[in-house]
């Protein structure tokens, strides 16, 4: 993986768990990320079966030679 997607990977996350915990400190927990995407989910049934489609996206097994540059990577 090149270290710039593994940055962008790791920036992103970072950055969106602080702004969470600031909001949760600034203003509660009915506010949080979380607590939106619950009240969005009762209201839009289709959010939840789109992050299950996400994680499936993500997560689902791939051939190796997709996923590693040479066979080096592999073990």
């Amino acid at each position: 993986m090149k270290k710039i997607t593994t940055i962008f990977i790791a920036v992103s996350i970072l950055i969106i768990a602080v702004f969470d915990l600031w909001v949760i400190q600034s203003y509660g927990k009915q506010e949080s990320i979380s607590a939106y995407i619950i009240r969005w989910s009762h209201e839009y049934p289709s959010i939840p079966f789109l992050f299950g489609f996400l994680c499936g996206h993500l997560f689902w097994s791939m051939k190796k030679k997709d996923i590693y540059k040479d066979n080096q990577e592999q073990e």
